[in-house]
């Protein structure tokens, strides 16, 4: 049984969820899932779960990622992308000194509303079902991290940037709110995820050059897979305190909330939790 993740290059027009459910020819009874959801129209690198690394999923979920982005100025959608209907136009395109301007504004903790047509539930309904029968929702704003922006190119209407951003950012609504900020309206053009929890696009694959011969060496191993999180080596009795559910006293110099557990054949137990002294166990690989 497969347990660990792949690091996959997704194409454009095609859900998450359909792209790694293609995987299912090279599974038996795994379950598979994945750690951060891209739009249909986005492309680049998403992060399939397989076997027991999908319990560990929300770890590399919680994790910076990197976007390229394109934004075309002077247009608005109901999507905030290129595939929704065209709602607003405007002929003032702002210059590229006034855009590297604004963009200074949206770096660190900012407010956003996420948008109507997401995946997010209000209810247990998703956001988009309600925006497809027509039914106003109240949407609160949610504090979200963006790291860095950086201006790459800026042609024809079309602004390019680098975003690195925390947990829970939409790409859209950013790019419509840096478009506003500078006195214009924007949408998505092009969108594609470069970096995702350590991993960067240019050692990701995509599903058709995988095969039965290659499958298992293309895994990451779940130890390997949650790099970011620093990591601990214990003895034996401890591993064995900590599998039955038991805290124990232990000082460590990492900061870290969350670490992973290795016993001394660099065995990955699965991830702890630092608390202040102690450590007791947060997720822990099942043993079959």
């Amino acid at each position: 049984m497969y347990s660990g993740i792949l690091v996959l290059d997704k194409p454009t027009g095609i859900s998450s969820g359909e792209y790694i459910r293609k995987l299912k020819n090279f599974l038996t009874t795994e379950k598979v899932g994945h750690a951060g959801t891209l739009d249909p129209l986005a492309t680049g690198l998403l992060i399939a779960c397989l076997g027991q690394m999908t319990r560990f999923s929300d770890y590399l979920a919680d994790l910076s990622k990197s976007y390229e982005v394109e934004i075309l100025l002077g247009s608005q959608t109901n999507t905030g992308d290129i595939d929704g209907e065209e709602i607003k136009k405007t002929n003032f395109i702002p210059s590229e000194n006034d855009i590297k301007k604004v963009i200074k504004n949206f770096i660190g903790e900012i407010n956003q509303i996420p948008p109507i047509y997401s995946a997010l539930k209000y209810k247990g309904k998703p956001f988009y079902k309600y925006a497809r029968e027509g039914i106003d929702i109240k949407i609160e704003p949610r504090k979200i991290l963006i790291h860095q922006i950086n201006f790459i190119s800026f042609y024809e209407n079309i602004l390019k940037l680098e975003i690195t951003c925390g947990k829970g950012a939409y790409i859209r609504v950013l790019a419509e709110d840096i478009s506003k900020k500078a006195g214009s309206l924007g949408t998505v053009v092009n969108l594609r995820r470069i970096k995702s929890a350590g991993f960067g696009i240019d050692n990701s694959i995509i599903i058709d050059e995988l095969n039965h011969d290659n499958f298992k060496e293309k895994i990451i191993t779940p130890g390997d897979a949650l790099q970011r999180l620093d990591d601990i080596q214990c003895r034996p009795e401890i591993i064995e305190k900590i599998t039955k559910g038991q805290k124990v006293e232990m000082k460590l110099t990492s900061e870290d909330k969350f670490l992973r557990l290795f016993d001394k054949k660099k065995n990955f137990v699965g991830i702890i939790e630092n608390c202040d002294g102690f450590i007791k166990p947060k997720r822990l690989l099942t043993i079959d």
